[in-house]
C-alpha cells in the first residue's frame, strides 16, 4: 500500500472513530433515558411523578432564569412569584425531574392541581393535592419563559456561566449545552411563542384560570383560531371515584373519568410515544380515593344543622352526589352563566377530538353541551372563587343577587376568609391580579339560586357548606 493511501486510510478511520465519538456524546447528552420519575408513596407520584419519557425543559437553565432574567419576573423572586409550590426539593409541585438526554423538568397533573391556604396572613401555607391552583398564573409563566427566549441575554455564553456556578458539568456536557442545547432550547421556545399568539388577542386570564382548551385546540390540534374566549378555573380533583358515570368538565362533555383524563394529559404528551401508562394509571388510582379537603376553621353545629335543611331544600338536587340533577347540564339559557366557554367548545373542536385514536388516546365519548354542569359540591370552600369562569370571590356574593356581587376584585391570595366562604379578594399586592367582570368570558351573572333566601336561611346554608 502507498505511503499516501496509508496516510488516506488513518484518516478515514480516524475520521470514523470522531464521528462516532461524536455522535456518542450527542446521543448520551441528548437522547439516552434514564428512568422514569417514579415514587411508592402516591401522594409524592402525584405531585412530581412522571406521566411521559420524553425530553422536557432543561434543569440546569430551569434553576438560572430567574436570576439571568430578573427584570421579565412580575416581581421580584424565583418561580414562586407564578404561584408555583416548591416544597424543597430545588423544583415545583407539578413537575417530573427525570434524564432524557439531560435532566429536566415536565409538567405533570399536579401543577394546575395542588392548592394551597392560610389560615391567616402570618400562618403557614398548608398544601392541598388534588384543590385547584389558585395562586398559579401560567399565562404569565409563559409570557416569562417567551420573553427571555427573545432576550438578548438568551446565548450560551451569558446562560453557560450562570449554569457552571451551580452545576459541575463535564466537558462534553459543557459543549453539547454551549452549541446544541441552549441554542435549540431558545428557538424552540420562539417558536413556541408564534404558535401561541392567540394569546395575545384574549383577556389575560391571571391566577388560578387558564384558556387550556384554546391552548389545544389551536397549539395542539392546529385548529383555525375562531376568537372564541374559554378561560376558565382549575376545577379540584378530588373525590373522582364518587363521580363515576356522572358527565364532567364545566360543560358536561363525556361521561368516562378515564377519557376525561386521558383528554387532559394528551396536550402535555400528544400521542402515545414515551407515554408512561402505569404511571397515569396510578395518578389517577390516588384521585380515585382522593377526599376533599376539611374545612379549616370552627363550625357551629347547631347552624350548620338548620343549613342543612336549607341545603336539602334548595341546592341538594343539583349538587349532592345522591341528587337527581348532580353530574348533569342546565342549559346556559337557564343558570345564565357567562356563555363564552360554551362558544369555545366548538363542534370542529368535538369532532376533531373525536378523530384521534391513538390507543390509549381515544375520545369517542365528547360531546357539545348547551350548557353548565351541576357539580358536586365536596370541598365547596376551597373552590373558591365560584362558577366556571372563578368570576364570584366568595360564597356570600354567590349568594347575593348579580347587582350586589362584586364588579373588580383580586385573585391570587392564599388567606381565606372563613366568614366568607373564599380567599381575600378586596386588596392587591403582589401575587394577586385584578379580575373584572366587565371583560369578555369574565361575567359574574347567572347562578341566582338561594339569592332570594333570608339572611338567617344564607348564614345557615354557609355554615353547612363548610362541612362538605
Amino acid at each position: 500500500m502507498s505511503r499516501r493511501r496509508k496516510v488516506l486510510t488513518a484518516t478515514g478511520v480516524g475520521l470514523v472513530l470522531a464521528l462516532s465519538v461524536i455522535g456518542s456524546g450527542l446521543w448520551y447528552h441528548l437522547a439516552r433515558k434514564g428512568p422514569p420519575a417514579i415514587f411508592d408513596d402516591p401522594e409524592t407520584h402525584f405531585k412530581y411523578g412522571a406521566l411521559g419519557l420524553k425530553p422536557g425543559f432543561p434543569y440546569y437553565l430551569w434553576t438560572v432564569m430567574p436570576e439571568v432574567f430578573p427584570d421579565l419576573l412580575p416581581t421580584s423572586g424565583g418561580w414562586e412569584v407564578f404561584g408555583m409550590i416548591d416544597e424543597g426539593r430545588g423544583y415545583p409541585i407539578g413537575f417530573a425531574k427525570q434524564t432524557v438526554g439531560f435532566p429536566a423538568l415536565s409538567p405533570n397533573c399536579a401543577l394546575c392541581h395542588t392548592g394551597r391556604y392560610r389560615t391567616s396572613a402570618t400562618a403557614e401555607p398548608v398544601i392541598v393535592p388534588g384543590a385547584p391552583a389558585g395562586a398559579l398564573d401560567f399565562q404569565a409563566f409563559n409570557t416569562f419563559v417567551f420573553a427571555a427566549a427573545n432576550d438578548p441575554r438568551f446565548r450560551s455564553d451569558v446562560l453557560l456561566p450562570a449554569i457552571e456556578a451551580r452545576f459541575d458539568l463535564s466537558w462534553s456536557e459543557r459543549l453539547v449545552y454551549r452549541y446544541v442545547l441552549l441554542p435549540t432550547v431558545g428557538k424552540t421556545l420562539r417558536q413556541q411563542q408564534q404558535g401561541a399568539a392567540w394569546m395575545n388577542t384574549r383577556p389575560t386570564a391571571g391566577h388560578g384560570r387558564f384558556d387550556a382548551f384554546n391552548l389545544f385546540k389551536i397549539s395542539v390540534l392546529g385548529l383555525a383560531d375562531d376568537g372564541t374566549v374559554g378561560t376558565s378555573d382549575y376545577p379540584p380533583l378530588w373525590d373522582q371515584g364518587a363521580r363515576e358515570g356522572q358527565y364532567l368538565h364545566w360543560n358536561g362533555s363525556g361521561n368516562s373519568l378515564r377519557e376525561d383524563d386521558l383528554m387532559s394529559v394528551y396536550p402535555l404528551n400528544q400521542g402515545p410515544s414515551g407515554f408512561l401508562e402505569e404511571s397515569f394509571d396510578r395518578v389517577t388510582a390516588y384521585l380515585y380515593n382522593l377526599p376533599s379537603a376539611t374545612f379549616p376553621f370552627a363550625i357551629d353545629a347547631e347552624t350548620a344543622a338548620r343549613g342543612q335543611v336549607t341545603y336539602e331544600t334548595h341546592c341538594a338536587s343539583c349538587h349532592a352526589f345522591d341528587g337527581d340533577r348532580v353530574g348533569q347540564v342546565t342549559a346556559q339559557t337557564e343558570v345564565g352563566t357567562d356563555p363564552a366557554f360554551l362558544e369555545m367548545w366548538s363542534e370542529a373542536f368535538v369532532d376533531r377530538l373525536k378523530s384521534i385514536n391513538s390507543p390509549p388516546f381515544a375520545f369517542p365519548g365528547l360531546r357539545r353541551t348547551d350548557g353548565y354542569l351541576n357539580v358536586p359540591l365536596d370541598g365547596a370552600w376551597m373552590r373558591a372563587p365560584y362558577l366556571h369562569n372563578g368570576s364570584v370571590p366568595g360564597m356570600v356574593d354567590l349568594l347575593s343577587p348579580e347587582a350586589a356581587r362584586p364588579a373588580i376584585f383580586h385573585r391570587g391570595s392564599e388567606i381565606y376568609n372563613p366568614d366568607k366562604m373564599g380567599f381575600q379578594s378586596s386588596v392587591a399586592g403582589p401575587g394577586t391580579s385584578e379580575y373584572d367582570t366587565s371583560i369578555r368570558g369574565n361575567s359574574n351573572v347567572g347562578h341566582t339560586y338561594g339569592v332570594d333566601l333570608s339572611e338567617e336561611e344564607k348564614r345557615d346554608l354557609l355554615e353547612f357548606l363548610k362541612t362538605l
